[in-house]
């Protein structure tokens, strides 16, 4: 989901009616922080897959060319850049210069609205307009983070290694998180981060989890032996699960339980599950304090989601296929993001999906 956001937006109505002893926020409040947390996630999600897909090529070996293509394709399928392929490999015709152009397109390229710079700039722009509402120590990270892309060297030290500037952003994301849990009152601003952190995680994972099992599960590509032992954990490394599934599932690497582990593990914060969990809490608890109407479409949303995950891992597989399974998810997960700007934030604005 993109969305851009101009930095001259008025103060508009607050956010519902809050009930006694309880203010509401402002409404250019509660988007401002939505969008900072929601962008963040973004960035961290993507510069993890460039991670995953450099390592993958740099460190397996000979890799069959087909697949090593489809790697680096599958970067520009979870993204939405399938377009760019003919494009970029006219001046990159190998698999590993392939991902390079890739990773600067999506890192440096201020032309894509979803690049890494892009994504750090409008999180910064977001958490500007509310520096009266976040600690000190969030800006003050914030800020070092986007300008570290707005260096002079910045284009060089990323040439030099594209792995380095990707983990920059990994480290800085995290670190933000944990400051925003530690320094913030937990109230409304951070509910809605967190809102924020996990309807964006819960896009970009199933993305991430639909395009990897299209290329590992295809027939034409042969993956076998150890390479395919790499190929499933780098799968799990996209979504940042690898220590946790080893601890969860002894023995070799099974794509059923892959799935099954990324989409249904029930108490690890990067599965699904967990993910719609919390952002359905998060909205109770945002409806709670402000006035009951508010949010109403947005609960439901997720409580349907809710309730078809929790049902869902009896009948995956036998009813759909992953692939529709986590469509299904998404486009769900789309809809309550819609719900949640059109009953609470300034206004709704085009949705287009990463």
């Amino acid at each position: 989901m993109n969305r851009h956001l101009s930095s001259s937006q008025p103060v508009r109505s607050r956010v519902g009616s809050a009930p006694l002893g309880t203010s509401a926020l402002l409404a250019r409040v509660a988007d401002a922080s939505y969008w900072m947390s929601r962008y963040l996630e973004r960035a961290e999600h993507l510069a993890r897959l460039l991670v995953v897909s450099m390592d993958v090529l740099t460190g397996a070996g000979e890799l069959d060319a087909d697949f090593a293509l489809r790697v680096c394709t599958d970067v520009l399928q979870i993204t939405q850049h399938d377009h760019l392929l003919s494009q970029l490999q006219q001046t990159a015709p190998t698999p590993m210069s392939l991902m390079n152009a890739i990773a600067r397109h999506m890192t440096l390229d201020e032309s894509n609205p979803n690049s890494l710079i892009s994504c750090i700039s409008k999180a910064r722009e977001n958490a500007r307009s509310i520096r009266e509402s976040i600690s000190a120590e969030i800006w003050e990270n914030l800020n070092v983070l986007y300008w570290s892309f707005r260096s002079d060297d910045a284009a060089a030290r990323f040439d030099e290694a594209p792995q380095e500037t990707c983990r920059q952003v990994l480290t800085g994301s995290l670190l933000l998180q944990g400051l925003a849990d530690q320094t913030m009152d937990h109230g409304q601003i951070w509910l809605f981060m967190q809102l924020a952190k996990y309807l964006e995680r819960v896009e970009m994972t199933c993305r991430i989890l639909a395009a990897k099992f299209t290329t590992l599960c295809a027939p034409t590509l042969s993956v076998q032996g150890p390479l395919q032992v790499i190929q499933w954990m780098s799968v799990l490394r996209s979504c940042c699960c690898i220590e946790a599934y080893r601890r969860a599932n002894i023995g070799e690497i099974n794509a059923d339980r892959v799935a099954e582990f990324i989409i249904f593990a029930p108490s690890f914060p990067r599965s699904i599950l967990f993910c719609v969990q919390h952002s359905l809490e998060a909205v109770d608890r945002i409806r709670a304090m402000l006035s009951a109407d508010a949010g109403r479409e947005a609960q439901r949303q997720l409580g349907r989601l809710y309730a078809e995950l929790q049902y869902g891992q009896a009948t995956l597989g036998a009813d759909a296929p992953l692939t529709e399974f986590l469509e299904n998810i998404r486009a769900g997960a789309a809809q309550a993001a819609i719900a949640v700007q059109d009953q609470w934030f300034l206004q709704v604005e085009p949705t287009i999906n990463v």
